[in-house]
């Protein structure tokens, strides 16, 4: 026997304790007598001492019985009992891809496995555990405990959901020979519908047990849908539809532009192939939707929708006297709207994206992006005087993925500042040493300084001009998003350096918050189809609002059909235990049930004994 928690046994100077108060306890006879008169008579003597003896009644051992349970209990005993039979340690993975949500004979692929997983959990006995995992896109422990947790082992198990497209086997067997291997009687049993190809499993040094549920059901499918602008506002729209059925499908196919109903016709597709479709619509539009009437089991995959453009909008304030090449090159960006502002009459816009300053330093940095264009003297930056730009442009480390492309050979840069550059400023091209171009972030603005100027400057009658306006604007602006995302995939999210917070809002209203650090990016994972809400904050104030499509539709799960069937996989690698498991098995919860016996025991005896009468 062990002890998990020896200290308890302290408890045990109960024992004496109740021994002594059953010595003390007074045996008094009462006797009646006719006078008290002759005993003022008698002189008294010291009573002679007697020797206590202790009685031994069924209520001291009752009592003594109460505190060695009571104080074995503290202890928490453990002893091994073989005959409870071997202890088992199982794993169990739930597929969470996306054509579990195919519903066949009333219920769903995945409601059927959490049914199967929930009767593996009331079976657990003694010293058994459970790891319960998800293999969606990537595997992920649920929860695990013994049979003490089954309660919240069934909880989490109700939570689980579907999380997208592919199911990571491979990790989920990671996963639970982490807690397992050295466990004897450990097994991992997946309970999958067998839709995607089974990897290789080969490797796994637990025994594995596959449960397919599912059988071979038709589903129709929008696997791809693209979106992209052409000329004249017009939009160009790409669908394909698959059948995986071996009977013929025509049904309708309707089309959303921006939650307008655009077109309906209707889809003839051939058994086990797939359809190509392809519109033209008048724009503008900002989102497409295209919806598929599959009359199948899983209408998850019968929807899609795009953004026809992942850019998002940039509003641009230009506080530059006359800089007509650079206003230029601005507005020919799709995704810029543009504010010309005189210098005498500048005053910062909080809701501008980027501030551009020609010839003219701001008196603070203002936050968001700003570009400096031949910065004066006696602003933010100190210059000390000018120097003449060498021939020669040197791209530095930083420089290179910015200005790769863009050819600067052989411009006559003229005069230049040279600045005495603080240290969070980075130089990205240098001529003969002095700064050309800079990069820097500094608290909540993103800052680039172009340190040479524009007028007569024969860099804006090249090509290269618009090629550095544009790649410049846009590293000082968040990147452009997916036009849509597969369910399960995770999204980096980059906010505007000036947001504090995200506001995620899912299709089906509910919110969560993320708070944000300046130009660190946030993981989003989402976990249902249909339209997010992302909200950027700035403390109080709402920077802009995106909506990111998740569609549930995969190729490789648009059919849902069995590809293998159940099986048990490297049963031989690590056997079952053939003799009786000599784990320890917890005894203070059968220590303290009897106790509960006992002390009802003693309240019997104390209340049903007969009480001695006076005399």
């Amino acid at each position: 026997m062990t002890f998990l928690a020896p200290i308890g046994l302290l408890a045990l100077l109960a024992l004496p304790v109740i021994v002594f108060l059953h010595l003390l306890q007074a045996r008094r006879r009462q006797t009646v007598v006719p006078s008290l008169l002759i005993w003022r008579q008698i002189t008294p003597r010291p009573a002679a001492r007697r020797r206590r003896r202790l009685r031994w009644t069924l209520l001291l051992l009752l009592h003594l019985l109460a505190a060695l349970l009571i104080g074995l209990a503290l202890a928490q005993p453990q002893i091994p009992l073989p005959w409870l039979g071997a202890a088992r340690a199982t794993a169990i993975v739930i597929d969470t891809s996306t054509s579990m949500a195919l519903s066949e004979g009333g219920s769903a692929r995945l409601e059927r496995a959490r049914q199967r997983a929930a009767t593996l959990i009331a079976q657990m006995r003694g010293a058994d555990q459970v790891a319960l995992i998800s293999a969606g896109p990537q595997a992920r422990l649920i929860d695990r405990g013994g049979a003490a947790a089954t309660a919240r082992l069934l909880a989490a198990l109700n939570q689980i959901t579907i999380e997208g497209a592919g199911s990571d086997i491979t990790g989920a067997l990671t996963i639970a020979e982490t807690f397992f291997l050295d466990q004897p009687g450990a097994r991992l049993v997946w309970l999958t519908d067998g839709a995607l190809p089974l990897p290789d499993l080969t490797t796994a040094r637990i025994p594995l047990q596959i449960e397919v549920i599912g059988t071979t059901q038709p589903n129709r499918a929008v696997t791809t849908l693209a979106a992209r602008p052409g000329n004249a506002g017009a939009v160009h729209v790409y669908a394909r539809l698959v059948n995986h059925s071996n009977e013929p499908f025509r049904g309708p196919v309707r089309l959303l532009v921006d939650g307008q109903l655009s077109r309906s016709e209707p889809a003839s597709i051939r058994p086990n192939a797939a359809l190509e479709l392809a519109w033209t619509l008048p724009g503008p539009a900002q989102q497409i939707r295209l919806e598929l009437d599959g009359a199948d089991g899983l209408p998850l995959d019968d929807v899609a929708m795009v953004n026809v453009t992942g850019q998002r909008p940039i509003k641009v304030v230009l506080v530059a006297a006359d800089a007509p090449a650079l206003a230029r090159a601005l507005q020919a960006m799709p995704e810029v709207t543009l504010i010309t502002v005189d210098p005498a009459n500048f005053a910062p816009d909080p809701t501008a994206d980027l501030t551009v300053f020609v010839n003219t330093q701001p008196r603070r940095w203002l936050a968001g992006g700003m570009l400096l264009i031949n910065p004066p003297a006696g602003g933010l930056l100190p210059i000390n005087g000018t120097a003449p730009a060498g021939a020669n442009l040197t791209l530095t480390p930083a420089g290179e993925s910015l200005l790769r492309d863009v050819n600067l050979g052989g411009i006559a840069w003229g005069q230049i500042a040279v600045i005495d550059q603080p240290a969070w400023l980075t130089p990205l091209a240098l001529s003969d040493g002095i700064p050309l171009i800079l990069r820097g972030r500094f608290e909540q603005s993103d800052v680039a300084v172009w340190n040479f100027d524009l007028a007569n400057n024969p860099l804006t009658t090249r090509l290269a001009f618009p090629l550095l306006v544009a790649r410049t604007v846009r590293d000082l602006t968040p990147p452009p998003l997916p036009v849509a995302v597969t369910l399960g995939a995770p999204l980096v999210y980059q906010a505007d350096i000036r947001a504090t917070q995200l506001a995620v809002i899912d299709p089906a209203g509910n919110s969560a918050t993320i708070a944000l650090q300046p130009a660190i990016p946030a993981t989003l994972e989402p976990t249902q189809a249909g339209v997010y809400r992302v909200q950027e904050w700035a403390n109080e104030r709402l920077l802009r609002e995106t909506r990111i499509p998740v569609n549930a539709g995969a190729l490789g799960e648009a059919d849902p059909t069995p590809r293998f069937a159940s099986a048990t996989l490297g049963a031989a690698l690590v056997a079952a235990p053939a003799t009786r498991s000599d784990l320890p098995q917890p005894l203070w919860s059968w220590l303290l049930m009897t106790t509960i016996i006992v002390l009802f025991g003693e309240w019997l005896y104390t209340h049903r004994r007969p009480q001695p009468e006076a005399r």
